[in-house]
């Protein structure tokens, strides 16, 4: 279990450092495009390069900060069904699910990622007059699909430890075990 219990930790701490990370450029992504909208209405002199820059920010944001939303739960989820359920049927239910996302994740890591390896190899680039490579927007879609499969795991190793002991892996400090 003690081995459980540190690859938990060590994919959640991976998982929180990336999304850390990418969460900086997020602002870079809307310097860039304010820079845009200014140097195109008030300088009349449009960039080449803030679109496809922008559009690769947003792709990194999106699929290298996934594993971080999944870390903490903030993946956008309709919940009718699972609100009114225990935390033990809930992990459950993630248990009997996350074959289908599996399944998903691997079809996007295996297609995907056979598309960014050729572009790489034949040069491809977005067709616009600033004109970055391809192959990093369409990569960092397999590497966002395996950073969630980890995270995954690790929730899986919550849900199962949940599912059949009836407690949380990492149990919940008491209110006497919080204050300073």
């Amino acid at each position: 279990m003690h081995l459980v219990r540190r690859y938990v930790r060590a994919v959640d701490g991976l998982s929180h450092a990336i999304g850390r990370v990418v969460s900086w450029l997020m602002p870079l992504m809307v310097l860039a495009l304010a820079y845009e909208v200014f140097a195109r209405y008030v300088l009349s002199a449009p960039t080449i390069w803030a679109f496809d820059t922008g559009l690769y920010l947003y792709a990194f944001i999106g699929m290298l900060g996934g594993a971080a939303a999944l870390r903490h739960d903030a993946h956008i989820k309709v919940d009718v069904l699972t609100a009114r359920l225990s935390d033990r049927t809930r992990a459950w239910f993630d248990i009997l699910t996350a074959p289908l996302i599996v399944f998903f994740l691997i079809l996007v890591i295996d297609y995907v990622w056979a598309s960014a390896a050729d572009m790489y190899a034949r040069g491809a680039r977005r067709p616009t007059e600033f004109a970055p490579p391809l192959w990093l927007l369409v990569g960092v879609v397999p590497a966002g699909a395996v950073l969630l499969l980890m995270q995954l795991s690790a929730n899986l190793a919550r849900s199962f430890h949940l599912a059949f002991s009836g407690q949380p892996l990492f149990p919940q400090p008491s209110d006497d075990d919080s204050r300073p």
